[in-house]
């Protein structure tokens, strides 16, 4: 389990970038003009679907990517990052990936996903890596925890058993996440951050209660609790990022 530097108090934590390198050098900006200890990214770095997004001319994984470690930012990869780097994700109880899953054609993997995985090639365009782009994503973890005075934070793309988002579909119930605490109570967390949903704003899951917020601070004090947050990509305007105070559990949900 990785221990969190006893300095690095402010989280800046940024989610699904999808190769919107104008929208995450702006946000990283804001970012910095803010301050914080430690970034984290909880994925889909890659990902430029055509029917949604409109920056075609100026997406760049790669340097979204560079820009993320050159930052010693924090990952844990989202599908889209796992189907670029050819990962079957070790940790998902909802679909039992054969073991050639990305050696069969599309039409096998369709089949075999029942259309219930999400098939990337269908309207993604290669993020275009370098060779050490992909092995870096393979050595990244499914999801990290962070220990701060003996309470654990999980980090991960999506929610269990979803938990790298390969699952298509969105949990908007608080039954839907029981399976995500009872990950979260294995890992002896009273906190979870998790992205993939590209809400708007953000979501808390607590005490079962799902709650919608807009723009603004929260003070957490209902534990445990699943917080969902914003996209980097600018689709449908909204972009935005979180920043979690460790000490006194504030969270700022931040609009760019």
């Amino acid at each position: 389990m990785r221990q969190i530097k006893p300095s690095a108090l402010r989280l800046a934590i940024i989610s699904d970038i999808h190769e919107d390198i104008g929208s995450l050098k702006k946000i990283i900006g804001k970012i910095e003009r803010l301050g914080y200890d430690q970034l984290v990214c909880l994925g889909d770095i890659a990902g430029f679907s055509v029917p949604h997004y409109t920056y075609r001319k100026t997406r760049n994984a790669h340097e979204c990517l560079s820009i993320l470690r050159e930052k010693n930012c924090m990952i844990v990869p989202g599908n889209h990052d796992y189907h670029s780097a050819q990962v079957i994700p070790v940790n998902s109880a909802i679909f039992d990936f054969p073991d050639n899953w990305y050696e069969l054609d599309y039409q096998q993997r369709k089949e075999s996903g029942k259309n219930e995985i999400w098939l990337h090639e269908e309207d993604n365009l290669d993020p275009l890596y370098t060779s050490e782009d992909i092995e870096y994503i393979r050595s990244l973890p499914e999801y990290f925890t962070l220990n701060h005075k003996g309470s654990n934070i999980l980090f991960s793309h999506y929610a269990y058993p979803n938990l790298s988002g390969f699952k298509k579909g969105f949990y908007t119930r608080p039954e839907e996440f029981r399976p995500h605490f009872e990950f979260m109570e294995k890992h002896d967390c009273s906190i979870s951050f998790t992205g993939h949903a590209h809400i708007r704003g953000a979501y808390t899951v607590s005490q079962g209660h799902f709650k919608h917020h807009r723009y603004k601070t929260i003070s957490l004090k209902n534990f445990p609790i699943c917080i969902g947050i914003s996209s980097i990509t600018k689709h449908e305007n909204r972009s935005g990022f979180c920043k979690f105070d460790l000490e006194r559990s504030i969270l700022q949900v931040i609009k760019c």
